[in-house]
């Protein structure tokens, strides 16, 4: 399978590095605060818009706060603990517990044929997003000082 873009959605998970050493910081002529330093332990980029199965303006924009703006860089780390996926979980299951909030579409990703064609894969890009997303949430949630961000 090939994929022709993908989404401008990344997800990030991130941890307070490891030092090995302590570090002088300059500005404050002591040392430094390692709490404060994160690194990426786990970089998500889906091939299609998340939001494209959500019908409807105002589920969209619900569903883009509480994922978007709630893990927004912006936000300090303790604010974008990774158990605050549960509210974007529950949001998700929410539109999905409807038929008629979300629906399946056609994805970025094409199929090839033992005959040579191809055809266009049918996604439901919510679903896909809750289940991943679900599976972040259960992969890291026991690693101490883990958050996440979204943009």
């Amino acid at each position: 399978m090939s994929s022709n873009s993908s989404s401008q959605l990344q997800l990030r998970v991130w941890q307070s590095c490891r030092w090995r050493r302590e570090y002088l910081d300059t500005n404050k002529n002591g040392l430094a605060d390692i709490t404060s330093f994160q690194e990426c332990i786990y970089l998500w980029e889906p091939f299609s818009d998340p939001f494209g199965s959500v019908i409807g303006t105002e589920l969209t924009q619900q569903l883009r706060e509480v994922l978007i703006e709630n893990f927004a860089l912006a936000r300090p780390p303790h604010e974008r603990g990774i158990e605050n996926l549960k509210k974007a979980i529950e949001v998700m299951d929410t539109i999905l517990s409807s038929k008629n909030d979300s629906s399946w579409g056609d994805s970025e990703e094409f199929g090839y044929l033992s005959n040579g064609g191809n055809v266009n894969l049918r996604q439901h890009h919510l679903l896909a997003l809750r289940q991943h997303i679900q599976w972040i949430y259960d992969t890291f949630v026991g690693v101490p000082g883990v958050n996440v961000s979204l943009r």
